[in-house]
């Protein structure tokens, strides 16, 4: 469980099929990705993608579209990419953050949360992936791991004002580094990888393009719950004061970018 601290209270964030720990000492839990909603919780319907690491690499590669897989081919045989796999992700968070929020610059998205990240890294549930060429770090991945699944958290990388080789080659690399990320999960023994959401609307560009990017590995679409119970008396009192802060105040979410704490 990742503990997060609110404004007024104490959150904590329970992925997939995970439990709810005995000593949980948090105010309000959030149940993220469940199959059911949670009996007697405040739920809403959220929409993703997942590829099944069970079967073998091959028929994985093989639900990748035709462009999917030859740019992954590609990358792999032409670009001299490396990737890294980071398991114990603190030394390297102020690195990856300053990336990442450079690559919300420059998208005019929000950067990334740090104490989220912190939280995640101290509950032992953050894994952080790159692909570099020649000591330049090209693409960042940001995952939550539980038990046998993980969740693509964010994803990260900068190119604008580059020339379209150099763009190009951020999009191979970008593709490649998941499929990689795949291969390594495959070999910890994750099962289900999450593709972070998709936007229900896709009426602008960017969310269209999103969506047909994530769908272009052939995963699965499908629709999951956020649950959300207060546990103490300070949860049960401050969750209507948030809604009611919420419902005026105009706010703009995706999940896929990142996970907030109220």
């Amino acid at each position: 469980m990742i503990r997060l601290e609110g404004r007024a209270a104490l959150y904590g964030d329970v992925w997939f099929e995970e439990e709810l720990p005995a000593d949980a000492g948090v105010d309000i839990i959030r149940y993220h990705c469940r199959p059911k909603p949670v009996a007697g919780a405040r739920s809403f319907e959220f929409l993703s993608m997942t590829t099944n690491l069970l079967i073998d690499p091959e028929a994985i590669g093989d639900a990748f579209s035709k462009d999917c897989r030859y740019k992954i081919r590609r990358a792999d045989t032409k670009d001299g990419l490396v990737m890294e796999c980071i398991t114990s992700p603190e030394p390297r968070l102020a690195e990856f953050c300053a990336f990442f929020d450079e690559f919300a610059r420059q998208k005019s998205h929000d950067p990334s949360d740090r104490q989220w990240l912190h939280a995640a890294c101290k509950a032992g549930q953050l894994v952080l992936t790159s692909a570099s060429r020649s000591g330049e770090v090209l693409v960042w991945h940001a995952y939550l791991l539980c038990g046998a699944a993980t969740w693509l958290q964010y994803s990260g990388s900068c190119f604008r004002d580059k020339k379209t080789d150099y763009r190009s080659l951020i999009g191979r690399a970008n593709r490649w580094l998941h499929w990689r990320d795949m291969l390594r999960f495959k070999e910890m023994g994750v099962s289900r990888y999450d593709w972070g959401g998709l936007f229900q609307d896709e009426s602008t560009p960017e969310r269209a393009g999103i969506n047909a990017f994530k769908k272009s590995f052939g995963g699965t679409v499908e629709r999951t719950y956020e649950c959300t119970v207060p546990l103490t008396v300070k949860g049960r009192m401050y969750l209507p004061l948030r809604d009611a802060w919420h419902s005026w105040k105009p706010v703009l979410w995706a999940r896929n970018a990142s996970t907030k704490s109220a």
